[in-house]
């Protein structure tokens, strides 16, 4: 990184409401941690804040009221906390509160002009529908940041998800909701089993590698975000892409997931589109492994935003 001091742009973590899960646990919650210390050795440091927690009313945007009133109630059925894949209790709400509001204060950083990138060192929760959540996620982060983004003077939304999980949730959300391009490229054979309907949804194979992951973004995003011509843009730059990952089931090497992020990058920022990061997944036994392959995520972004300040 050296070089590119000009180019660290805000973070906004969530550490201060940290996952209490029960050992053996397959989420490595450890991650979070790794990530944040990675990003404030590499030169981060002066530009995270840690955030607290968002609104019911800033939730309202998204989600109905009866689930609310259960997820704070403590209310869920044994059904829906299977789903969720979490245990339910107090800590878990107030860290899935906190990853909203990193997203929403990125949102709100990048539209009042003060960066031209924003990081939230946690969220991508593209999994929670309006009314229930799923897959490790509660509350819909990017759907809420855009719901608020589109209240302001913003027209047109582009969620660029490249998790190895289709973004169900998101898609759900923005179905019938044209100001909003939903862009997923996925491994098809995956969870979840039953998939939306995305704006676009890029299905791959099952271990696609480096070059034939590239030959896809390169051939689709482009098109896309030239098409839709959006004037702000999430990206869900999940790292479960990777081969070690447990539950990606694709296969990218680190030096492809570097590609793919350059990629990104490049085709939101040279177009003058402000860009939003969040962390999406990552499911390694070794926590400070997931931890290392998101920062590269991070200071990625940031050798790609010193071309353009």
């Amino acid at each position: 990184m050296n070089g590119v001091a000009s180019a660290w742009y805000p973070l906004f973590s969530c550490e201060d409401f940290p996952l209490h899960l029960p050992e053996g646990h397959p989420f490595p919650h450890g991650k979070y941690s790794a990530l944040e210390a990675l990003l404030r050795e590499a030169g981060f440091a002066g530009n995270l804040t840690r955030v607290g927690t968002a609104s019911r009313e800033k939730l309202e945007l998204v989600h109905h009221e009866d689930y609310l009133n259960r997820v704070f109630g403590g209310c869920l059925t044994a059904e829906e906390t299977r789903r969720l894949g979490f245990p339910w209790g107090p800590s878990y709400l107030n860290r899935a509160l906190a990853s909203v509001e990193a997203t929403w204060q990125c949102a709100l950083t990048v539209l009042a002009g003060k960066a031209r990138v924003a990081g939230a060192l946690a969220g991508g929760t593209h999994h929670a529908f309006a009314d229930r959540g799923e897959g490790y996620c509660t509350f819909n982060d990017i759907a809420i940041a855009s719901r608020y983004a589109l209240s302001t003077s913003v027209d047109r939304v582009f969620v660029a998800d490249l998790d190895a999980h289709q973004g169900n949730g998101t898609a759900s959300v923005f179905a019938r909701e044209p100001r909003v391009f939903t862009f997923s490229m996925h491994c098809e054979e995956n969870y979840p089993r039953t998939k939306e309907k995305s704006s676009l949804d890029v299905g791959l194979p099952r271990g696609t590698g480096d070059d034939a992951y590239m030959e896809a973004l390169e051939a689709y995003l482009p098109e896309a975000l030239a098409y839709f011509s959006p004037e702000l843009v999430f990206f869900q730059a999940g790292v479960d892409v990777l081969a070690v990952d447990r539950f990606g089931r694709l296969g990218l090497t680190l030096e492809g997931l570097r590609k793919r992020d350059v990629f990104v990058c490049d085709a939101v920022l040279s177009r003058g589109i402000p860009l939003v990061l969040t962390l999406g997944g990552g499911y390694q036994r070794d926590a400070a492994a997931v931890g290392r392959a998101h920062a590269q995520t991070y200071l990625t972004a940031a050798k790609v935003l010193a071309r353009f300040v």
